[in-house]
């Protein structure tokens, strides 16, 4: 029995090209047919070559594509159709690529729902730093609560907003990689993140973070 494939768009392209192959294979055969017709009609005569077992072929290989095909299908949200209901290369080519854009609609729902969740968890390391020194440090505090702020936003929005919050979290992520990777930064990086947090937050808080005053909670 055949193996299902994955269900990912790159999965059901494949399974696209495979579909357009087996059509222009039968394409042939059929030009082929008006020969094999011919030898026939002559008693005792063979058809030419070895068209009868590649008829049998290309029944097979549509069968078992039809096959991995109905079972991508089934695994998305898209009505599979009865197997009695795709009986050609054309019937299987629309509903390969209607599985194709189910299945790239899919792939950037998840590429979109990995994006909240990455920032989310951001967002809740700054809401988790401290102040080694200061436990009320003002700007740390002022900076905290842009963050919730934020991932409130975040939590709750849709695939199609990303880009109004995305540019937001950037001076989050800039105060966290001071914080966290000082030794791998060059110079012109450590200065432009140092900027970044300093513009958003206020210089005092950039300072506390290339002092190492601030650490995970």
């Amino acid at each position: 029995m055949a193996s299902t494939p994955s269900p990912t768009a790159d999965t059901a392209r494949e399974l696209l090209r495979r579909n357009a192959d087996l059509a222009t294979w039968l394409a042939d055969l059929g030009t082929r047919s008006a020969d094999a017709a011919r030898a026939l009609a002559q008693p005792g005569v063979p058809p030419p070559g070895d068209y009868l077992e590649e008829l049998t072929d290309a029944r097979r290989e549509f069968t078992s594509l039809r096959e991995q095909v109905l079972k991508v299908v089934a695994q998305t949200s898209l009505i599979a159709p009865a197997t009695d209901e795709i009986a050609s290369t054309r019937e299987l080519d629309a509903l390969l690529r209607a599985l194709v854009d189910e299945l790239e609609q899919q792939a950037k729902r998840a590429a979109a729902e990995r994006a909240r969740d990455d920032a989310v968890a951001l967002l809740d390391r700054v809401a988790a730093l401290t102040h080694r020194d200061d436990p009320r440090f003002a700007p740390l505090v002022t900076c905290q609560a842009q963050s919730r702020d934020l991932r409130s936003t975040i939590a709750g929005s849709t695939d199609s907003e990303r880009s109004i919050w995305s540019g937001a979290l950037a001076p989050f992520a800039a105060l966290l990689t001071l914080i966290d990777g000082q030794q791998a930064l060059t110079d012109d990086a450590w200065a432009a993140l140092e900027d970044s947090v300093a513009d958003t937050f206020g210089r005092p808080l950039a300072v506390a973070a290339a002092r190492r005053k601030l650490a995970a909670g």
